[in-house]
């Protein structure tokens, strides 16, 4: 009998399930949407129900039983604290999952992303968690819990950062911006009357999401828009704070270089470098001495899932070359 991993990045967009054999041969590759529970009106009820449909689908689909899984790496949106990762490891074991690590979804881009398999990555996508692993295996995060972590990162905050330039500029006298323009045309606005009640809409209705405004933050950059750079500004200031941080706590040797693994929508497929160059010249001037190799993931966050696993089972088969090219695609 054949023995088979499977890795699993559920986040708060969409959700994938990378399976695979011994040897590191894509067998299956799911997708669905977000399994993030706090996002789920059901709670912890529905991602059991859904999460549920989802493997044993892909599953039933191979011929495969749970019992073939020897080994399963799940990154979940949503696993922040012990009582959350306490509650989603009961749940994957009613599934009949026995040997896994459960962890939140942003530890996934170190194994994905680093040469070394241990490093920082951050996620910017919808919403701003970093992770960190160091060579002694310790492992903390920072941010992912919204005000609480005072994060100010991913696509909603940028688009709730728009929606309040907007509102300032038209109600408070504030500056001017190239992103009134962009977000009027985007919602079919001719009056500033309007755009309280049409935003509120469109909100309650579905047609309108607010991380979707983020693109035109780096479109405004782009025309020299000062208050959308101050927006990207603000962001590389809160990721390099947040960076040194877990550099500092998990004492990364300076003699060394770091792999930082830049993830997510905002950060990968943003259309202006300012984000990026700004984080990187605030961690020059908060650590000078460093060297950091920045890393933008080109494969889905999954991959990290995958070669974790395998490297759980020992699978001496695997090579991480092949199982990124076979991923790569999949993004």
């Amino acid at each position: 009998m054949a023995d088979y991993i499977i890795g699993v990045d559920i986040g708060a967009t969409k959700s994938h399930l990378a399976l695979f054999d011994s040897q590191g041969k894509l067998l299956d590759f799911g997708l669905w949407g977000p399994l993030n529970y706090e996002l789920m009106p059901g709670l912890y009820t529905q991602f059991e129900e859904e999460f549920g449909q989802f493997v044993s689908g892909l599953l039933n689909k191979n011929k495969i039983t749970i019992k073939q899984i020897k080994y399963s790496v799940l990154g979940v949106g949503g696993v922040d604290t012990k009582k959350q990762h306490g509650n989603i490891s009961e749940i994957l074991k009613r599934f009949g999952f026995e040997n896994f690590t459960l962890v939140n979804d942003a530890f996934l881009g170190i194994s994905a992303g680093s040469k070394t398999g241990y490093g920082i990555c951050a996620i910017n996508g919808s919403g701003c968690t970093l992770a960190g692993i160091n060579s002694a295996g310790q492992m903390l995060q920072i941010g992912g819990v919204g005000s609480v972590s005072a994060d100010m990162g991913g696509g909603g905050y940028m688009g709730q950062q728009l929606l309040s330039a907007v509102y300032t500029e038209l109600f408070r006298k504030g500056e001017a911006t190239i992103m009134t323009k962009l977000l009027f045309e985007k919602l079919g606005l001719t009056s500033k009357y309007d755009y309280v009640e049409t935003i509120h809409e469109k909100t309650v209705n579905g047609s309108f999401q607010i991380q979707s405004c983020a693109p035109m933050v780096f479109e405004a950059v782009i025309q020299n828009d000062p208050v959308a750079a101050g927006i990207l500004q603000t962001m590389a200031a809160n990721y390099a704070g947040g960076i040194s941080c877990m550099i500092e706590e998990l004492r990364f040797p300076i003699e060394k270089e770091l792999d930082l693994v830049l993830a997510g929508s905002v950060f990968v497929k943003g259309k202006h470098p300012m984000l990026i160059d700004s984080l990187k010249d605030r961690l020059s001037k908060n650590d000078p001495q460093r060297r950091m190799n920045y890393v933008l993931l080109d494969v889905p966050n999954v991959a990290g899932a995958v070669l974790w696993a395998l490297n759980e089972l020992d699978s001496g088969g695997a090579d991480k070359d092949m199982i990124l090219a076979q991923l790569r695609p999949l993004i």
